[in-house]
């Protein structure tokens, strides 16, 4: 829901994110919607106590947001930079309010390893290039050393993550 409500990635875009159909995936928006009407729960920023335990899903849909910026569903191109570049500045902002949250530290180190790339991922015809053929001398060095630096950062509380693993 929050993909869709508050990212605003279609229907099609979750249902890539997820591995499912499409019609699985407006059911269950269907099916949420009314279960957030019918009990009535309100939208609000949840109490402070609550927040370590919804972190997760927070950094969930952040990467997926990245993911959809990095292999678009719906563009005439590989890329959607726009959504590439929000995602990095969500998780800019979550390492500034948790910053002693390796995960959070990993998840920004993970996704600026990745948009290092991005001016080599596409070729002249718009076909992909693959990794092994890309012109690294063109990779972006700042978001590499960045990258390198928040993954340091997180692996050195020696408490080990999905985005950590990905990231080394």
């Amino acid at each position: 829901l929050a993909l869709r409500t508050l990212c605003g990635l279609s229907t099609r875009q979750i249902a890539r994110a997820f591995l499912e159909p499409e019609a699985t995936t407006a059911q269950r928006l269907v099916r949420v919607k009314k279960k957030i009407l019918d009990a009535r729960i309100p939208y609000e920023v949840p109490p402070r106590d609550e927040l370590p335990q919804r972190l997760q899903v927070v950094l969930g849909v952040v990467y997926l947001v990245f993911n959809e910026g990095y292999a678009a569903t719906e563009t005439p191109g590989l890329m959607r930079p726009d959504l590439c570049a929000e995602a990095i500045r969500l998780a800019r902002l979550l390492v500034e309010l948790v910053p002693q949250e390796p995960e959070v530290l990993a998840l920004l180190a993970l996704m600026l390893l990745h948009d290092a790339r991005r001016a080599t991922r596409i070729g002249a015809d718009g076909a992909m290039i693959p990794l092994e053929e890309q012109d690294r001398t063109r990779w972006n060095r700042d978001a590499i050393d960045a990258g390198l630096e928040l993954l340091a950062r997180a692996l050195a509380f020696r408490s080990r993550g999905p985005y950590q693993v990905q990231a080394a």
